[in-house]
């Protein structure tokens, strides 16, 4: 009789052994599964499900706005040293201001080509992840930051550290917007994935004002003016030159991709 209680015993404690074991793997697989949904659901914003999308896109306009707003700022009248009703005087003094002139018509120049090229690439992203909004507050960040090297370049544009700093800013506005087509590609943000004839383009395209800025640094020890000047000879030469090599899939209307890239 006890040998018949042992043998059965065992068998009936079984399925208790067995629920006690899987029930928490299942509830634990359950938990993982419902954490991964809460990080999934805020990881991506998704074109037109999401309001964080346009919100993005709003904020990404503002400070575009408010630095080509500073940048007009620094353009006060000027003083004259002589009689204000007279008409030489007043030429004098604008003169004087040539080079926030010129600063200014450069840096308002690319932020609007910088925004022109941002608001063609925003149209192509289909989503944005955690990574992009990094990158993408990195790029505004050096947006938001360029209205002071102007301003320092019209006031001192004979100080090769004034150069040097305003052709660094560039720089780092172009190289981030690199960075921002190049993640877009690589986490598959975009609408429709770009051939990688097309992306190799594109990327070529985005280095030329970055590799430019680079490389005519020294030119601002020799003077700004000179480096400033080299960018308005360079500019339209690279432009033609990445025309040429602009590859026919990027004439159908169907595939429309601007020759540049940026954030939002």
């Amino acid at each position: 009789m006890m040998t018949t209680i042992r043998a059965v015993l065992p068998d009936a404690d079984e399925p208790k052994r067995e629920k006690s074991t899987n029930t928490p793997a299942h509830g634990e697989e359950r938990r993982v599964e419902a954490v991964q949904r809460e990080v999934d659901a805020v990881t991506f914003w998704e074109r037109g499900e999401e309001p964080e999308f346009g919100r993005i896109a709003f904020f990404t306009d503002a400070v575009f706005a408010i630095a080509l707003t500073l940048l007009v700022l620094d353009l006060r009248l000027p003083r004259m040293s002589g009689n204000p009703d007279d008409p030489a005087s007043i030429l004098n003094a604008l003169g004087d201001l040539t080079p926030k002139f010129v600063s200014f018509g450069i840096a308002f120049a690319l932020l609007a080509k910088y925004w022109i090229a941002n608001h063609g690439f925003f149209a192509r992203i289909g989503r944005f992840d955690k990574r992009y909004l990094t990158i993408c507050m990195c790029y505004l960040a050096t947006v938001a930051f360029l209205p002071f090297p102007t301003s320092l370049i019209g006031e001192y544009e004979s100080n090769p550290i004034s150069g040097v700093l305003f052709a660094l800013s560039l720089a780092a506005v172009s190289g981030l917007e690199t960075v921002l087509l190049w993640h877009a590609q690589r986490a598959g943000l975009m609408r429709t994935p770009a051939s990688e004839q097309v992306y190799r383009w594109q990327v070529s395209v985005a280095l030329i004002p970055f590799t430019m800025f680079l490389v005519t640094i020294p030119l601002a020890f020799v003077s700004p003016t000179v480096m400033l000047l080299s960018w308005i000879v360079i500019a339209p030469l690279a432009g033609r030159w990445a025309h040429r090599r602009k590859p026919a899939a990027l004439t159908s209307r169907q595939n429309p991709i601007p020759d540049g890239d940026s954030c939002e």
